[in-house]
């Protein structure tokens, strides 16, 4: 699984991207291809996706209360 780090984000730039409430993930999960996105801020897994692709126009809010942005 490859990990990479979201850049936090004032909440008033979410705009016309989807807010997406960050869960716990499993980061011990081995399928090829995925990849765990962390919380720019706590440095927590905060979304497992197929790669970046899918987090285009997406905003996390990760459990600190920081919204990230790919």
């Amino acid at each position: 699984m490859i990990m990479t780090s979201l850049r936090t984000v004032p909440s008033l730039f979410v705009g016309r991207r989807a807010l997406v409430e960050a869960v716990q993930i499993d980061v011990n999960d081995r399928q090829p291809g995925r990849t765990a996105f962390t919380c720019g801020a706590c440095n927590e897994p905060i979304h497992v996706a197929d790669g970046p692709e899918a987090l285009r126009d997406v905003v996390v809010k990760c459990r600190c209360g920081e919204f990230n942005q790919l």
